[in-house]
């Protein structure tokens, strides 16, 4: 059975499998395009459509429509309302998973079931378990969650390969959100050296700069009209702003009309205006790639051997122009919307014959219709990532005169045993702790995520993913040894272990992350295989 790669994006989703040439292939939707744009419209209850016609849908009716959830993906306290029913981000996702699918069917003939989605690189745990949640409520089997930026170097080193060591940069600017990566490139080696990234920084971003000049514009030429509370206009506008911001990456000037109220503005906007509005946008992503860099020259990186630009916002040469004139990188486009799905389906390619009994090089050969010789090629591929963000627990501070007197109201901080840019799989060991008080009767354990931006200790710099309990021995006196260690396989699953050595009591988290358990999961499933899903 084939097995897909799946770029579920911001703005488009693509979904692409390796053909009987051996090479990443994109499925089209059923209109014939390569991209799908991330929109679910509830048309009705049971009743879904994704794609364009969704976004189509919601100049008549905007509350139905659902965009850009992949922002909201992993956040327990987001939920949308449609026909009285709410949808978590996980369950939006998955409608257009579900259509992506659908597709690749078409397109195959066969089934789609064994898939690897990608995700930013700077995705925490949070966001990658609702991904993997996502899949599984589509009906998928997911793989794996495969980091975009490794993503597009898997899809490049196949179009280029080359012997020796490369280093290269991917900078990922799509819908949404922003991934920079230092790749190590070694033959059928890929390794993540460090990453960073901004997951409220994307295209979406730039739209609404879009928007606001075009509003502006148009409040200039009618006053005494303001559109802001016509939902049908201002989504209009926002499409048009879409519009614009793509034909200037080729265009020098775009005009567009807009009309309300029995009146009619003439726009214009020019690429220079445009870059203008969005300068600080731009230069917020170089600050990330900026210190992307720097932290691999900390890592023994000493040169940058190529600059990969992929997302669809790379196709305004004035990313290309500011990197070289503020870091002096030259960079290459390659496949900015599709890369990453090719890449995907290549690794999920290598993951599904590492896990299938007889799925070697021979199995894939055949599968293929290849040289077994070819197909070892493709099987042998390594590929190690990082861990976007350091994992720590929370500790009393000792050295608080309060420790000594009220350990409950000590300072606290973050002790990270997996630190930002670890790589993957990665084992804390055993590190060990300390109880605070005499006969105390349990310590809590909780896993904490560093924040985006630079490693902290602060509590507010970080955030409490998962906690649990261990028990203690009666008569335990204070300052007895804890033991805590932290475990990261290579597809980003943390495991915790803590134990207290002398009782050999135990506590193993399971970590339910993203907001649903098991049986939502599965209720959501069954859920989304009743709706008719179309495009």
């Amino acid at each position: 059975m084939t097995a897909f790669g799946i770029d579920l994006g911001s703005t488009n989703s693509c979904i692409a499998y390796v053909d009987d040439t051996g090479h990443p292939v994109v499925a089209r939707n059923a209109i014939g395009r390569e991209t799908t744009p991330s929109v679910v419209y509830f048309e009705k209850p049971g009743s879904v459509v994704v794609g364009g016609a969704a976004r189509n849908s919601a100049l008549l009716a905007p509350h139905l429509v659902a965009e850009r959830i992949k922002r909201e993906m992993g956040r327990e306290d987001v939920a949308f309302t449609y026909h009285g029913e709410a949808r978590t981000p996980e369950t939006i996702s998955a409608f257009i998973l579900r259509e992506l699918a659908q597709s690749a069917g078409r397109q195959t003939g066969e089934p789609v079931r064994d898939v690897v989605i990608t995700v930013p690189a700077y995705f925490g745990v949070r966001e990658r378990e609702a991904t993997r949640k996502a899949g599984r409520i589509a009906g998928l089997n997911v793989l794996d969650v495969l980091d975009e930026p490794i993503a597009a170097a898997l899809s490049y080193q196949s179009r280029r390969p080359s012997g020796g060591v490369r280093h290269v940069l991917v900078y990922d600017l799509g819908g949404g959100t922003f991934d920079t990566t230092v790749i190590r490139l070694e033959g059928d080696d890929i390794r993540a050296v460090c990453t960073g990234g901004d997951l409220r920084l994307g295209g979406a971003d730039w739209d609404e700069r879009v928007v606001r000049y075009m509003l502006e514009a148009f409040t200039r030429q009618c006053p005494g009209l303001d559109p802001t509370a016509d939902e049908q206009f201002m989504h209009d506008l926002a499409i048009g702003a879409e519009v614009v911001k793509m034909e200037l990456s080729s265009a020098l000037a775009w005009t567009r009309h807009l009309r309300f109220g029995g009146a009619t503005a003439e726009v214009e906007m020019t690429r220079a205006t445009l870059e203008e509005l969005t300068a600080d946008l731009l230069e917020r992503t170089l600050d990330i790639t900026e210190k992307t860099v720097g932290e691999a020259r900390r890592r023994k990186v000493e040169t940058i051997d190529e600059v990969i630009l992929v997302g669809g916002m790379t196709k305004m040469p004035v990313v290309r122009e500011r990197l070289r004139e503020r870091l002096g990188l030259e960079a290459r486009r390659h496949e900015p919307e599709l890369a990453v799905a090719k890449g995907a389906a290549l690794f999920a390619l290598v993951r599904q014959a590492s896990r299938e009994p007889g799925g070697g090089p021979e199995e894939i050969a055949d599968r293929l219709g290849i040289s077994a010789s070819e197909a070892a090629v493709m099987t042998r591929r390594s590929v190690t990532t990082v861990v976007p963000r350091g994992f720590g627990v929370r500790v009393a501070d000792q050295n608080d005169p309060l420790f000594a007197t009220d350990p409950g109201r000590a300072r606290t901080y973050v002790i990270h045993l997996l630190p930002a840019n670890t790589p993957l799989p990665a084992d804390s060991g055993a590190v060990s702790f300390a109880t605070s008080i005499d006969n105390q009767p349990m310590a809590e354990v909780e896993v904490w995520e560093q924040k985006e931006g630079t490693s902290s200790d602060e509590v507010s710099d970080n955030a409490c993913v998962a906690r649990g309990r261990l028990r203690l021995p009666p008569r335990l006196p204070a300052l007895s040894r804890l033991d805590v260690s932290f475990a990261v396989d290579e597809t980003g699953r943390l495991t915790v272990h803590a134990e207290e050595p002398m009782s050999g009591n135990e506590l193993d988290l399971e970590l339910q992350i993203g907001g649903m358990d098991e049986a939502a999961v599965s209720a959501a499933r069954t859920a989304v295989a009743r709706h008719d899903v179309s495009s």
